[in-house]
């Protein structure tokens, strides 16, 4: 009898934590992976995505019928996301305050761990910052905060001075361009994020792999299969990079920037568990109801398979 089907939505297939299982590479044990294509809404024919993780946290209040393991193959300190006109005035977090900052949507994940970080780690006021989008979503807002339409480019707007700031999923072109115009609102961000680890133990959530219901009741040993494949692949990531033929060539020093991060933040610091993570699992919850996307507190143990949740190992 042939293995079932489960079809896989990738919203980054090429990214080293998830090569391993797009390319087949690594199998998912009982069941025949199907990807689908990038383009592919995740909700209709999907059994399993890669979830944003606000996009995830928001969908549960809702009561979406959800499954999650706890595999996170996209993970990313968004202090580095935080950009500004050069001429704004803007040498410090607090300094957003009463300026123009544009945003790419309000439930966007990147956004909602910016501005966390700088509401309750730099005790920046959200209501006092004037939000501006070029496409406002339908997400619910906190008391106090009001996102105005623009027209225009986030990215053109900041380089022009029609925006003084911008927080954004990407690094901006003119980041990437060194327009001198626009720069970092963190000029060194890495010791800043490292400092803001340092302080908080947290280290952002970006996407969560999640099932649908429906695809559970049918396969319920697809979480724990799933789960199994994506550690695979995570380690086959690490040792692409620290094993005795590294694969990353553009980096001279790939491996010695690994062991700088495990000296930060431990040897173990992309863990797929529940209990490793939940400082960071605690603070999204925590920053999405403070900003209004959730009527409340969204329990995250929740969002998880038992058995997955309860799987032995890192």
């Amino acid at each position: 009898m042939p293995d079932p089907k489960l079809r896989f939505r990738f919203r980054e297939p090429t990214v080293d934590t998830n090569l391993p299982i797009s390319d087949g590479t690594v199998k998912v044990e009982g069941f025949d992976l199907e990807v689908m294509d990038v383009g592919e809404d995740a909700r209709f024919g999907a059994d399993a995505r890669d979830e944003g993780f606000g996009t995830l946290v928001q969908r549960k209040a809702q009561g979406a019928p959800d499954v999650c393991i706890p595999a996170f193959p996209n993970r990313k300190f968004r202090l580095s996301y935080i950009y500004v006109n050069a001429a704004a005035g803007i040498e410090r977090p607090k300094d957003l305050e009463g300026k123009r900052v544009g945003i790419s949507g309000w439930g966007n994940t990147a956004g909602v761990w910016a501005r966390g970080a700088l509401q309750n780690y730099y005790e920046v006021d959200l209501t006092a910052i004037r939000w501006l989008s070029a496409r406002p979503d339908a997400a619910s807002t906190a008391p106090g905060i009001e996102i105005g339409k623009l027209d225009g480019d986030l990215n053109d707007m900041l380089v022009q001075g029609a925006l003084d700031a911008v927080i954004d999923p990407n690094v901006l072109p003119s980041i990437t361009e060194r327009d001198p115009r626009v720069r970092r609102l963190f000029p060194d961000y890495k010791a800043e994020e490292q400092r803001y680890f340092r302080d908080t133990g947290i280290f952002p959530i970006s996407h969560a792999v999640t099932l649908s219901q429906e695809f559970v009741d049918r396969h319920p040993e697809a979480p724990v299969a799933l789960l199994e494949a994506f550690r695979k692949a995570r380690d086959l990531a690490f040792y692409r990079i620290l094993g005795p033929d590294p694969q990353y060539m553009v980096m001279s020093w790939a491996s010695a920037a690994v062991e700088e991060q495990r000296a930060l933040m431990g040897d173990d610091y992309w863990p797929y568990n529940v209990e490793s993570n939940r400082r960071s699992l605690e603070a999204l919850t925590l920053f999405a109801h403070q900003q209004g996307l959730t009527p409340h507190r969204v329990d995250y143990e929740s969002f998880f398979s038992p058995e997955a949740a309860a799987l032995p190992g890192a």
